[in-house]
């Protein structure tokens, strides 16, 4: 691969400086990195810099970079997480080695000059005895030299272990024999202080590390608790809201999300999905930094009665008497200050895992949850915790078990899921194709593949992953290197790995279309529309209508006879044949009108306000006569205009 760790530091550094030039965004250049390192694990990105560096291969690159840093989004916020576990924290015992490394680090300077210095009067010895107190207190943590009273100690605490005549004979050493004669003052001189302290005779600057030990273990032990407490009731609310929405198709095996008929998109879904892979992770690094406390605290009170056991012997070996012999008592001072160093490395992992925790609680508290769309995913469903849904198991479940393919049975070992063997950190196998962490039946057992172990929420899932195993594996993997914060939370980097340079693991099968024939009765009474189907409101529709039908009266059409027109060939057509078929056509009919009833007279012809209406239907049945009529029954007005 063309990318190298200078290139890829290079490409971290453009991308850094164009985030905060472009969106006035700070991003840690170590993150950036961490991040490449993840991406390139996918072909997409991978196969850019696989031979070698284009520009645009590379500009295309960091676009996409810089796209998902200023985004925010959730993915981003976990990928940190695991940033910060990862540079900060350790094995124990690690961490341990690391702290001490640093410590002699920052004295090395200090030792050159004591192991290298040739003194040649009274006053350059005393200047190198009291380089070796300064020594002796920072190398132990006992207090602070800049401090008179804790200097005026650590030298008499020197002074009395190790003499001017001595420090003539330690001039005379090898390097290598006064580093050792060095490191065995300290502890010795240290021990002397410790005692002094015991004794109330001195100790200034000396903490009382035995009581900070332990109130620092059970304070870190209840806040990880109540965060642990915290964390579990998001974790069982966002699983109790998706759990039941992922499905498997029984024709193609393919997993998908059942949507519910309401407002909720596969978008929301997808948002739940990060979510619940940021509270998972972050689950997973309480839990671990909890069982690390633990272990602590457990061996800072055994650390604390060792102090108490190892002073006491020094006690009854020094008491009543005036004079002790060196290769008594020395011992007994080295093994007092190397039963407190151990509790002062306890006392830094306890501080470690605390500056962790609000490292981690930082990013914890930007994470919100969308409260009005799980509501609407649970529809009034209770929570459930994983111990609930693990005990959810019927018998006829239990019987079908047995006819799938490298089934291994539930035994009480399978309680827990931190079995290495266990794949996916003990979430079902199938699920996890679309991103859903939905945690594992241990009760339903486990199925065997390729020397891993996989456990599943169901049985319909485990019976279908039974059929094709290497296939839900290989989703999950194409799925976790299209969303690289599931990589590490899954511990699958060795497995995305290997297949780094398969552009497409997985080939979705589709479902088969289904024709049917039918017969089909149209309405009985429909309702007559009529739809032209070239109108169009368009104006310039029309216009280019126009143009079009001018242009073809002006064409024609014209053949000609060729060389080759005797070269045809029959083509052959399967036709079918029309069947007959009784279908209800539509009927026309006819309605009679009701005809005018009244007539107005007067309306053409007359001049006034003569005007009338008259009926022109009869309201008897029976026909009447004419009548002769000698009164007029309606005011005449003739006679007044006459003679106006």
């Amino acid at each position: 691969m063309a990318c190298n760790e200078n290139v890829i530091k290079n490409i971290a550094n453009e991308i850094a400086r164009n985030c905060h030039a472009q969106n006035n965004i700070s991003v840690d250049t170590e993150f950036v990195i961490y991040l490449i390192d993840l991406l390139l694990l996918n072909p997409k990105y991978g196969k850019l810099f696989s031979k070698t560096i284009r520009r645009n291969n590379l500009e295309f690159f960091v676009s996409e970079c810089i796209s998902l840093l200023t985004k925010c989004e959730t993915s981003i916020n976990t990928l940190k997480m695991q940033f910060t576990m990862q540079t900060n924290y350790d094995k124990l015992q690690s961490l341990i080695d690391k702290h001490l490394d640093s410590i002699n680090n920052c004295l090395r300077p200090l030792v050159a000059e004591i192991v290298d210095e040739d003194p040649e009067d009274d006053a350059a010895f005393k200047k190198l005895f009291r380089k070796m107190s300064i020594y002796v207190i920072l190398s132990s943590g006992l207090g602070n030299p800049g401090n008179i009273g804790t200097l005026k100690e650590g030298m008499a605490a020197l002074e009395s272990v190790f003499s001017l005549d001595d420090l003539k004979v330690f001039i005379s050493l090898p390097r290598s024999e006064k580093l050792v004669q060095l490191n065995e003052l300290m502890q010795v001189a240290s021990g002397v202080r410790l005692f002094n302290r015991d004794c109330k005779k001195g100790g200034e600057g000396i903490p009382d590390l035995p009581f900070n030990l332990v109130d620092a273990g059970k304070a870190c032990l209840s806040s990880l608790s109540n965060s642990l407490i915290a964390v579990m009731q998001r974790v069982n609310t966002l699983t109790t809201a998706i759990s039941d929405t992922i499905s498997i198709q029984d024709e193609t095996g393919n997993v998908i999300i059942d949507l519910p008929p309401n407002s909720l998109t596969e978008a929301d879904y997808k948002q739940i999905f990060e979510l619940l892979s940021f509270n998972r992770q972050y689950e997973v690094y309480i839990r671990k930094l909890l069982n690390d406390v633990e272990t602590l605290v457990e061996g800072g009170s055994q650390q604390v009665e060792r102090f108490r056991v190892a002073l006491e012997e020094l006690h009854s070996a020094v008491k009543y008497k005036a004079a002790v012999p060196i290769v008594t008592v020395f011992p007994l001072f080295s093994k007092v200050w190397q039963v407190w160093r151990c509790m002062q490395n306890i006392m830094y992992l306890v501080a470690t895992v605390n500056r962790l925790m609000g490292a981690l609680a930082v990013i914890q508290d930007q994470m919100k949850l969308p409260y009005p769309i799980l509501q609407n995913m649970l529809r009034g469903r209770s929570v459930v915790t994983d111990q609930d849904r693990a005990s959810r198991l019927s018998v006829e479940e239990r019987l079908s078990l047995g006819s799938i393919k490298n089934y291994v049975a539930y035994s009480d070992s399978m309680s827990s899921i931190k079995d290495k063997h266990i794949q996916f950190l003990g979430f079902c196998a199938v699920c996890l194709s679309v991103g859903a962490l939905v945690p594992s039946n241990m009760k339903l057992g486990l199925i065997r593949c390729e020397g891993g172990r996989y456990g599943f929420c169901t049985v319909k899932m485990a019976a279908r992953f039974s059929r094709d195993p290497r296939r839900y594996i290989n989703e999950v993997l194409e799925y976790a290197r299209n969303n690289p914060h599931l990589i590490n939370l899954l511990s699958i980097a060795p497995a995305v790995h290997k297949v780094r340079d398969v552009d497409r693991l997985v080939t979705r099968v589709e479902p088969k279309t289904k024709v049917s024939d039918k017969d089909i009765q149209t309405e009985t009474h429909p309702v007559d529309s009529y739809i032209e189907k070239n109108y169009t409101w368009d104006l310039w529709e029309w216009k280019r209508r126009a143009c079009q039908w001018a242009n073809i009266v002006k064409c024609q059409t014209h053949s000609t006879q060729t060389n080759y027109s005797h070269m045809r060939s029959e083509i052959h057509c399967q036709t079918v044949e029309p069947r007959h078929k009784c279908l209800q056509t539509k009927q026309d009919c006819g309605v009679n009108t009701n005809p005018n009833e009244v007539f107005l007279w007067g309306l053409r012809g007359q001049l006034g306000y003569g005007q009338h209406p008259m009926q022109l239907k009869e309201t008897d049945s029976e026909k009447k006569k004419a009548q002769v009529i000698n009164v007029c029954t309606w005011p005449c007005n003739l006679g007044d205009d006459n003679t106006n």
